[in-house]
């Protein structure tokens, strides 16, 4: 009994099939690209039916997604973290851009291969709502961050939260862009230098409108 028992597999549960097909998925993608692999690559790598990849998925666009979704629920899940542990906008950006920061999932240590998935997925029109909401959860959690440090410094912001989260956004996007097509040109800890290079102009201007006006 105790021997037949030793013998007995545990059987994967449905999030680990998942995660194998996505590591597998990822590796495919990598060595062919995403429009040029199948279903089948992906099956071999993973060392599992064609079965076991639609029993999750209807086909490889929904599977892209849901690496997409998984990804995003990393970030954001990290990124909570992180808001937890800093006292400052500056020093959240410094710890994103830290070896602090988690980057779990095939998606993320390899920048490349996420612009590729954003560019597969953006060619299915069905997909960009997905891609529009993760793009706010991004900015959300940017503009809590900047209401923080608002509250903290006793102050209201410059321009709308919404608009300092979304230029935020779309600086650390530019650098990720930037040091994809120039390898070498993004200097580590840029964005935070230049998030702080911000708040000080923004305390600085601050400092000056609440001066007592002189005679």
């Amino acid at each position: 009994m105790l021997v037949s028992m030793s013998r007995q597999r545990k059987r994967p549960t449905r999030e680990d099939t998942r995660q194998r097909l996505f590591v597998a998925a990822a590796a495919v993608f990598v060595r062919d690209g995403i429009a040029g692999s199948s279903v089948e690559d992906i099956c071999i790598e993973a060392n599992l039916t064609r079965g076991a990849l639609y029993s999750n998925f209807a086909d490889k666009n929904e599977l892209v997604m849901a690496m997409i979704d998984d990804h995003v629920e990393r970030d954001m899940t990290e990124m909570q973290r992180l808001m937890d542990i800093a006292t400052t906008a500056v020093e959240y950006v410094e710890l994103i851009e830290s070896t602090e920061r988690r980057r779990d999932g095939p998606l993320g240590t390899d920048p490349v291969l996420y612009m590729e998935f954003t560019l597969y997925a953006l060619r299915n029109p069905s997909n960009r709502p997905r891609l529009a909401d993760h793009q706010r959860q991004w900015r959300d959690v940017i503009a809590s961050v900047v209401r923080a440090d608002s509250k903290r410094l006793g102050v209201d912001p410059l321009m709308p939260v919404d608009q300092a989260a979304a230029m935020i956004l779309a600086m650390d996007n530019g650098y990720l862009l930037s040091e994809m097509i120039e390898p070498g040109s993004y200097a580590p800890g840029t964005l935070s230098r230049n998030i702080a290079a911000l708040q000080r102009l923004f305390e600085a201007s601050t400092a000056d409108t609440n001066r007592p006006a002189t005679k």
